[in-house]
């Protein structure tokens, strides 16, 4: 499969052919898309090549057409078999969607171009792909990730022996998020190490492959609700707390409300500004009085904004921590 440095960006994605509905978004650098994607279970992979300080607007805009979602994926150094990666920091990132080549996926791929044409200097491109290749092609640039404190993830598929002290979690991401590679997660993995206490109990809003819902369990907590609203999310999670052997995590898809009858210790949300500050009348009820918030998926720029949305929730703000562009928020309820 190519990689984007071989087969390059621009706006490619005007034109594609799918079954039954002719146009769609313009040329395609991709050969014959007409004969590739007649076969069943094949969709497109739309790529947006996005500067940093627009990754989570852009995001959201490919994450509203996307039925399967969206992958962000870092400008990265890969340092050889097995040994992981190193982050170029401050380069554009890759925004990946997948379409399916369908009458539904030439609607999707029409509403996207609308929306994208807010973001003039995103470049795009688009290339078939079938679905047998989506839970393994992008194996190859997913090494062991020693996240700097207790905790270090490994791939399911590579044999890894963990140096003494470390906590180790098998984890086969799939498609949801969450592999410890991306800032928010490894800075939630470091404010767990530093909240959960024996006896824990945490709430963990858009789990993903449910690694800080694993990483709490392994660190002491007695019981975690882990909540996807993607249900192969949900899936992937439990997948992962069965190769870990922990069975003290729930895990359901769907939505977290005021409804919610659970109270926590822990309340933990890797999701993104819009979502945190929509849930901060959640957050306000779920977390118990002298409990702790975790808030990421924040970028630095919106830090301010998501503090004083949850200080009339009674939520505040005690301390900060920032990843190049990506920011965690602690904060206790009164």
């Amino acid at each position: 499969m190519p990689s984007p440095d071989e087969i390059g960006f621009g706006c490619w994605i005007l034109d594609l052919q799918f079954p039954a509905v002719s146009g769609g978004l313009g040329r395609s650098k991709i050969g014959n898309p007409k004969s590739e994607i007649a076969m069943s279970g094949s969709w497109f992979e739309i790529t947006a090549r996005v500067p940093p300080e627009q990754v989570e607007a852009v995001g959201a805009v490919m994450r509203d057409v996307a039925p399967g979602g969206v992958s962000v994926e870092d400008s990265i150094d890969i340092l050889g078999p097995e040994m992981g990666f190193r982050v170029r920091p401050n380069e554009p990132r890759l925004i990946r969607a997948y379409l399916p080549s369908s009458e539904l996926g030439a609607v999707l791929t029409a509403e996207l171009r609308r929306a994208m044409e807010a973001f003039p200097e995103v470049e795009l491109i688009a290339k078939p792909i079938y679905q047998e290749d989506w839970s393994v092609s992008w194996r190859e640039f997913f090494g062991v990730v020693d996240t700097g404190g207790r905790i270090v993830i490994v791939p399911s598929w590579i044999d890894h022996e963990a140096a003494p002290g470390q906590i180790p979690i098998r984890l086969d991401p799939g498609q949801a998020f969450g592999t410890g590679h991306h800032e928010t997660t490894r800075l939630c993995l470091s404010a767990i190490e530093r909240l959960v206490r024996p006896g824990t109990e945490m709430l963990d809003v858009g789990t993903g492959s449910g690694v800080l819902a694993i990483a709490a369990v392994k660190l002491g907590a007695r019981h975690v609700v882990a909540i996807d609203i993607d249900p192969i999310a949900a899936e992937v999670a439990r997948a992962n707390c069965r190769t870990n052997s922990v069975n003290a995590v729930t895990v359901s898809a769907g939505t977290v409300d005021a409804t919610h009858a659970g109270r926590y210790d822990l309340v933990v949300a890797n999701i993104s500004t819009p979502a945190n500050l929509a849930l901060a009348p959640v957050f306000g009820v779920v977390v118990k009085s002298g409990g702790g918030l975790i808030l990421s998926g924040i970028l630095s720029s919106d830090a301010q904004n998501i503090a004083s949305a949850m200080a009339p929730r009674g939520l505040d703000v005690t301390a900060e921590h920032h990843e190049n562009d990506w920011c965690l928020l602690e904060l206790v309820r009164e």
